[in-house]
C-alpha cells in the first residue's frame, strides 16, 4: 500500500476529512439562506436551552469568547438572535432566539437530515447504529481525558486494547 493510502486511513486524518467535509457541505446548503454551519450549531444550543451565556456558548461550540460574539453580532444583525442581561450576572450576556429561528426550524431539521443521509449513504441501520455508539464511546473517553488534571498520566493508566 502506497504511503499516502496508509496515511488516508490513519483515524486523525479519518475523522478530520470527514468533520471537514461535513461542514462544507452544509455550509453549501445553507448559503443560499445566508447562514453558517458555525451560526446553525449556536442556533440549535439555543433551540435546546434558549438563553444561553455567550460563555455558555463558547463552551458548547468549543471557540473563543470572542468568536462567539462576532457570530452573536452577525446573528443579531440577520434579526435571528437578540442579547440581553444576565440577572445574575451583570457582566454576562445572555442570548435568546428570536422567532424567525423557531419558525424556520424545519430548514435546520432538513439540513441535517440531508447531511446525514449522505453521509451513512449505504450503510444500514445497524452500521449507522454501531458506528454511532463507537464514535460516542470515543468522544467520552477524549472527554474523560481532557478533564484529568494531567493527561499524560491518565493516559499511561488507561489499559489500550487493540
Amino acid at each position: 500500500m502506497s504511503d499516502q493510502k496508509q496515511q488516508d486511513l490513519e483515524p486523525g486524518f479519518i475523522f478530520q476529512r470527514v468533520a471537514r467535509q461535513r461542514l462544507r457541505l452544509s455550509d453549501k446548503r445553507l448559503a443560499p439562506h445566508n447562514l453558517t454551519s458555525a451560526q446553525v450549531f449556536l442556533l440549535n444550543w439555543l433551540l435546546h436551552k434558549d438563553g444561553m451565556t455567550q460563555k455558555e456558548l463558547a463552551e458548547r461550540l468549543s471557540i473563543g469568547t470572542v468568536a462567539v460574539s462576532g457570530m452573536v453580532d452577525r446573528l443579531e444583525a440577520m434579526g435571528l438572535v437578540y442579547r440581553g442581561e444576565d440577572p445574575n450576572d451583570r457582566r454576562a450576556k445572555k442570548v435568546w432566539l428570536k422567532d424567525a429561528v423557531r419558525t424556520n426550524r424545519e430548514l435546520l431539521s432538513e439540513v441535517a437530515k440531508e447531511i446525514n443521509d449522505v453521509s451513512f449513504k449505504g450503510m444500514s441501520a445497524d452500521e449507522i447504529k454501531t458506528l454511532l455508539g463507537l464514535m460516542d464511546r470515543m468522544r467520552r473517553n477524549l472527554s474523560e481525558a481532557l478533564d484529568a488534571d494531567d493527561v499524560s498520566e491518565w493516559i499511561n493508566q488507561q489499559p489500550i486494547r487493540r
